[in-house]
């Protein structure tokens, strides 16, 4: 009986190895696909259409720019009334940094109208978010979500996360990853429509 030819069992092992690989391959690929067939930014949520969850953050800046708070209470009930636009974020968030000059620039554009704009920092320190809201001229209320409450009960999933709310506390979109000046014109209309009497 014939031993088989050295040179032949190690193309067989190499090919054993490079199909295992490409199974591998193949698996990660067809999961990655999945990924992008569920879009984050339109994804459905539980709380669309109801009203929002109260929370209880530390607050790290009023609009006063700066100030310390000497951990002072912000919660949902503080903004009872008005349209909301709540924004879950992180001084480690690479997407929160692309955001952070629209968000601002949108603020103070809308502040005169009514809307209030509240920004949450999740799994972050108060030095690390007011260092990083200083940097980005961040100008609007800020909280920090100490216990991680607020995320939870929001079901954020990952950050930057926005919730728009409209005056009777009804969250009436979210929107997952960073946000755009479009988006944000186009939901301040939906949750303070203008006045039509």
């Amino acid at each position: 009986m014939n031993e088989p030819n050295p040179v032949q069992q190690q193309k067989r092992r190499h090919l054993q190895v490079i199909l295992g690989f490409l199974l591998v391959f193949s698996v990660i690929i067809g999961i990655l696909s999945l990924g992008l067939v569920f879009e984050p930014s339109t994804s459905t949520n539980a709380l669309l259409g109801k009203k929002a969850n109260d929370f209880n953050v530390v607050l790290l800046q009023g609009e006063e720019p700066g100030h310390p708070h000497g951990g002072k209470k912000l919660s949902l009930s503080d903004f009872k009334g008005s349209p909301l636009i709540l924004n879950f974020w992180a001084s480690w968030c690479v997407s929160c940094r692309h955001e952070a000059a629209i968000m601002e620039a949108f603020w103070k554009k809308h502040r005169a109208k009514g809307v209030k704009m509240v920004g949450i920092a999740i799994q972050d320190s108060p030095e690390a978010a007011m260092k990083f809201a200083k940097y980005f001229g961040k100008t609007y209320i800020l909280g920090l979500d100490e216990e991680g409450k607020a995320g939870i009960d929001y079901g954020v999933t990952g950050v930057p996360e926005t919730f728009f709310i409209d005056r009777n506390g009804v969250i009436q979109h979210k929107e997952a990853g960073p946000v755009g000046m479009e988006l944000l014109d186009k939901m301040l209309a939906k949750i303070d429509p203008p006045n039509t009497n």
